[in-house]
């Protein structure tokens, strides 16, 4: 079966375990407002997408490997909104070395970047 990137379907218990993380520590990032999972009509429930996973896991990458803790990254997030494009290819060509320049810039591509944009304006 060939799953779309973009079409919701992990529950928070299978996207916890792909993480290797808890599902408490997965909805803290959902009431964080820094990944805006579906949610099914009935019930509520959070569904997940390829693109959500990934997400995530840049998330974790920023703030596992590389120490920065949810309030930074909120903050990096605001500021990114904030910058013309133009500004934002200079902060990533100078800081081309940088990995995490490297990962926000690949964080900017995924539709979760637009989905919070609302939160952080």
């Amino acid at each position: 079966m060939l799953i779309q990137k973009d079409k919701p379907f992990y529950s928070v218990v299978q996207v916890a375990e792909i993480l290797g993380i808890s599902s408490d520590r997965l909805r803290t990032y959902d009431e964080e407002y820094l990944v805006v999972p579906a949610r099914e009509p009935n019930n509520k429930k959070r569904l997940y997408s390829e693109l959500d996973i990934e997400w995530l896991q840049s998330l974790r990458k920023l703030i596992s490997k590389n120490k920065l803790n949810i309030f930074s990254f909120k903050i990096i997030l605001k500021m990114l909104y904030l910058l013309p494009d133009k500004e934002f290819e200079n902060l990533i060509k100078n800081g081309e070395s940088n990995e995490i320049w490297n990962i926000i810039a690949d964080m900017k591509s995924n539709p979760n970047y637009e989905k919070l944009r609302a939160m952080y304006n």
